[in-house]
C-alpha cells in the first residue's frame, strides 16, 4: 500500500523514539520547541564568573525618549531582556517576566551569537602564535580531512570564518534529520566532523552553515592543545570581566566538546562586553586584547559587502544613513570618521546619504538574539528572547532605532 512521505517520516521518527532514546533525533524532537526552562536539562560545562568583574556605569533615565519608546514597544514581543549602552553607560535595561522570571543574572541562550565569540577566539589564537595565519589550509590542523579528501587542502581558515568553505551540510532547522540538528544533538561532535564532504568550490559564494564554526572550534583545540572552553576562559571570559556564572552546551560528559556554533548561555550584561571589545577596537579596560586592525578590516562595510554582509563570524549592519538636507549630511560626515557623503535618487526624490565605512555590525542568533555594535554613536544593544513578534518593527529595526535614540 502506498504511504506518503510525511507519514513515512512520522513512523521512522516514532520508531527511533521507541527504540533508541540516546539517538540525536529523539533529542532534536524532544527539544523542538525550546523554552528557557529547558536550559538546565541540556548537558553543559560551567563558566565561573571572572575573578576581576567589570561593571558598566548605571545611567538609567526612566523618563528619557528612549525609555518611553522601548517600554511601550517591547511589550508582547517575546523579549526576555533588552539592554542599551552608550559610552560605557547603561541608558536602558529591562527584563521581562511575561513568560519566565528573568533578571540581570539569568543565564539566557544566545544560539548563533556564540559564533562571534568563536571567531574572536580564532583571531586570539593567531595573535598568540598557535595559528600561523587565517590563510592556512584547515588541513594543517585537521589532517584527517586531507586523508578523507585532498580537496580539503584548498579550504583555508579564512574561508571557514567567512562561511565560504564549500563544505556540504544541511542547515534546515525544521527537519530533525538535518545535519545542523545532528550537530546540535549528537553525543560525539568529533565523529560527525570526520564524515564531512565537500559540496562546492571553497572561497566562492557565502553559504551560512553552522558546521563551519564547529570546525573552528576543532581548529582551536588542535592548535592550542586545549579544550575550547579552557582557552576561552583564559582569553575572553576572564579578561572581559564577566560578572555571572554562565554555561556552554557540550555533546556529552564523556567528550566535553562544546557546541561551538551555538549554545553559549550567559547574562545580558556579560554578552554586552563582547560588544564593548569590538566598539573599542579590541581594547578592554586598558588592555589590547584583540588586534585593532583585525576589527577594522573585519567590520569595514566594503569588506563585508564582498561576502554578502558577513565576515569573520560577524554580520554587517546598514552602512548608510539618509538626510533630506544636503547641508546636514555634509555636517554629519565631517564630524564622523570613516564616512563619505553621496546623493541617492529614489522615486524621483533626492536623498543625501552618508556612507559609513565603519558601519554597525552584530552577532545574531536564530531566535533573534543580538549583540549590536554601532561605532557612529558609540552604542551597544543586546536583545535576548524568543522569536521576535511586532506589528511594525523587525527586531533589527527596533535595535537600530534604540541605538539612534540613545543619548
Amino acid at each position: 500500500m502506498y504511504m506518503s512521505t510525511k507519514l513515512f517520516k512520522f513512523f521512522v521518527i516514532l520508531f527511533l523514539l521507541t527504540q533508541a532514546t540516546s539517538c540525536y533525533v529523539f533529542r532534536a524532537v524532544k527539544n523542538r520547541k525550546f523554552e528557557l526552562k529547558d536550559l538546565d536539562n541540556l548537558e553543559s560545562i560551567k563558566l565561573p564568573a571572572s575573578p576581576t568583574p567589570f561593571s558598566f556605569i548605571n545611567g538609567l533615565d526612566k523618563n528619557s525618549k528612549l525609555s518611553t519608546f522601548l517600554d511601550s514597544s517591547l511589550i508582547d514581543t517575546y523579549t526576555y531582556s533588552f539592554l542599551v549602552i552608550k559610552n560605557d553607560t547603561i541608558v536602558y535595561e529591562k527584563y521581562f517576566d511575561e513568560l519566565y522570571p528573568v533578571n540581570n543574572a539569568t543565564k539566557q541562550p544566545s544560539f548563533s551569537v556564540a559564533k562571534t565569540f568563536i571567531g574572536t577566539l580564532v583571531q586570539m589564537a593567531v595573535q598568540d602564535g598557535f595559528i600561523k595565519s587565517l590563510n592556512e589550509p584547515i588541513t594543517n590542523y585537521l589532517p584527517y580531512l586531507k586523508q578523507k579528501d585532498e580537496a580539503f587542502e584548498n579550504i583555508t581558515i579564512q574561508h571557514v570564518m567567512n562561511m565560504a568553505s564549500g563544505i556540504k551540510s544541511n542547515e534546515n532547522y525544521s527537519n530533525p534529520f538535518s545535519d545542523v540538528l545532528h550537530l546540535g544533538f549528537t553525543k560525539n561532535l568529533s565523529k560527525q566532523l570526520k564524515k564531512l564532504k565537500i559540496e562546492s568550490k571553497s572561497g566562492g559564494k557565502f553559504d551560512y552553515k553552522s558546521v563551519n564554526t564547529q570546525l573552528l572550534g576543532s581548529i582551536i583545540e588542535s592548535a592550542t592543545k586545549q579544550k575550547v572552553q579552557d582557552y576561552f576562559i583564559q582569553k575572553i571570559w576572564n579578561p572581559l570581566g564577566m560578572e555571572n556564572e554562565a554555561s556552554w552546551n557540550i555533546d556529552s560528559k564523556k567528550n566535553a566538546t562544546i557546541r561551538a556554533f551555538c549554545c553559549l548561555n550567559a547574562s545580558t550584561k556579560d554578552f554586552a562586553k563582547l560588544g564593548k571589545l569590538y566598539l573599542n577596537y579590541g581594547k578592554f579596560n586598558g588592555n589590547q586584547l584583540l588586534d585593532s586592525n583585525y576589527i577594522i578590516e573585519t567590520t569595514l562595510a566594503d569588506s563585508m559587502a564582498k561576502n554578502d554582509g558577513y565576515k569573520n563570524q560577524i554580520w554587517a549592519g546598514n552602512p548608510s544613513i539618509y538626510f533630506t538636507d544636503s547641508i546636514k549630511a555634509m555636517e554629519y560626515s565631517a564630524k564622523t570618521p570613516f564616512t563619505k557623503p553621496y546623493v541617492q535618487v529614489y522615486k524621483d526624490k533626492k536623498y543625501f546619504g552618508v556612507y559609513h565605512q565603519r558601519a554597525a555590525s552584530y552577532a545574531n542568533g536564530i531566535l533573534e538574539q543580538y549583540i549590536y555594535v554601532n561605532p557612529t554613536n558609540n552604542t551597544i544593544v543586546v536583545r535576548l528572547g524568543h522569536y521576535w513578534k511586532h506589528k511594525k518593527y523587525s527586531c533589527l529595526k527596533m535595535i537600530e532605532t534604540a541605538s539612534a535614540l540613545a543619548n
